[in-house]
């Protein structure tokens, strides 16, 4: 039996229908389409112990490395495809940049 005011079921949800509202509309298609792909590319990386904004920090230095286009090997950044260095490396936090503000 499930309680009519859920809470924790609405909580759980909660972040993914106010992003859709804000992310360009709860019309679009694309945006919605692109909020799945991030999604399952986060709860990827959390399956596998990784830190999001680590990984998501390094896949974004190798596109601008690249002219702005993904890198033609991908492999680097499959969690099923690295090594134990690598994996170790991008489940703690970005190393702190100085020149950022």
């Amino acid at each position: 039996k499930v309680p009519m005011d859920n809470n924790k079921g609405e909580q759980a949800i909660r972040n993914p229908v106010t992003g859709r509202k804000v992310f360009y509309g709860s019309g679009s298609q694309w945006s919605s389409m692109l909020a799945a792909m991030m999604f399952s590319i986060f709860q990827t990386l959390g399956l596998w112990e990784l830190n999001p904004r680590h990984w998501l920090r390094s896949y974004l230095t190798a596109c601008a490395q690249n002219g702005g286009q993904a890198p033609d090997d991908l492999t680097p950044f499959l969690p099923w495809k690295m090594d134990d260095e690598r994996r170790e490396r991008l489940s703690k936090p970005p190393p702190h940049d100085p020149d950022t503000s």
